[in-house]
């Protein structure tokens, strides 16, 4: 079991007192998303990015195929391939009672269960990368949603939450509460590995540890563990001789040209800092060119966590009219409030 001690995620369906303001990450017909590749250049099969791509070893949760020299489908069921947290922390709706609050937003926030509450709306998805990236005349900023697809068949998202300025892991918080059994838990907002939920996507907001441990060794050098929507490669935060990159050695986008396992004589590639917990904590912009679908399309994954209570509503068909605390679904399958702890 990979280490993961606490934090969370969130559902992204809008559903407030029956009022339905469907967004596009919040409609079910498409929960799958298929994106289409930037323009690239004429395909090559000595490209070197291409030639690594074919030989990256993904989790049990993903599948891929090369239909052409520079593009590869990737298909994932949209959970982790790592065990999660028993619970988490998620933004309330404004009708519950809030049990904690994050560090510098102050959102007010609840306990949910990941087995009946998060598991249940995560979303499969399928999507056609560039595999042959090629630099930009001009960097573009990150959006919030999907911004590149991890090892772990899980997504990697931008270092910010709700807005443009604050890291969400600088955001955290957690709970502390006796579960019915009697047993300690701790829900966190983001876990250990800097992942949560927002109801449709499991993703990263910062360098993942439970990923990056599938593919380095504590103190070697950091393999690939993901692809950005430009192309381009994720890495952990270790140079080729294992020692950890500082945020200064980094360009404004997280990127650095740089020897690897993959790429002895050097290569550009994007890196997730370790401990870090500023902006650089994730991919601020991208170096490589992408399309204006493949941005748009990744954007759509991104959904507004203050609704994450009333997704919950609605997947335990609660009335709309009836006012409740938050809940907390118990190992035996009892709801209780979680104000009660």
């Amino acid at each position: 079991m990979h280490r993961v001690a606490g934090r969370v995620s969130i559902f992204c369906f809008l559903s407030l007192l029956g009022a339905a303001v469907f967004a596009a990450c919040s409609n079910p017909q498409i929960a799958s998303t298929t994106t289409s590749p930037a323009p690239t250049p004429s395909p090559s099969t000595s490209n070197p990015y291409a030639a690594v791509y074919k030989n990256v070893q993904w989790g049990s949760t993903v599948t891929v195929s090369f239909p052409s020299a520079c593009s590869m489908n990737l298909t994932t069921t949209g959970e982790p391939d790592y065990t999660p947290n028993a619970y988490y922390l998620a933004p309330t709706s404004g009708r519950e009672a809030p049990v904690a609050y994050t560090a510098i937003t102050h959102m007010p926030l609840g306990v949910v269960s990941y087995e009946d509450d998060i598991r249940p709306s995560l979303r499969d998805q399928s999507v056609t990368l560039n595999i042959c990236p090629t630099k930009a005349s001009a960097t573009t900023p990150t959006n919030l949603g999907a911004i590149g697809y991890l090892i772990s068949g899980t997504v990697m998202f931008n270092p910010f939450e709700a807005n443009a300025t604050t890291p969400a892991v600088a955001d955290n918080a957690s709970y502390t509460f006796t579960d019915s059994t009697g047993a300690k838990q701790t829900a966190w907002f983001l876990d250990a590995c800097g992942s949560h939920s927002n109801g449709m996507t499991w993703h990263a907001h910062a360098n993942p540890d439970c990923v990056t441990s599938q593919a380095d060794t504590p103190d070697g050098p950091s393999h690939i563990v993901g692809i950005a929507l430009d192309g381009y490669p994720i890495y952990g935060g270790r140079d080729i001789d294992g020692n950890v990159i500082p945020v200064s050695a980094l360009d404004a986008c997280n990127g650095i040209a740089s020897p690897t396992p993959e790429f002895p004589s050097g290569a550009y590639h994007y890196v997730l800092p370790i401990g870090v917990t500023s902006k650089q904590a994730s991919i601020n912009c991208y170096t490589g060119e992408v399309s204006t679908t493949m941005l748009a399309q990744g954007q759509a994954l991104a959904c507004n966590m203050k609704l994450m209570f009333a997704m919950i509503r609605r997947h335990h068909a609660y009335p709309a009219k009836e006012p409740r605390m938050a809940t907390m679904r118990m190992p035996g399958g009892s709801l209780m409030p979680a104000g009660a702890m």
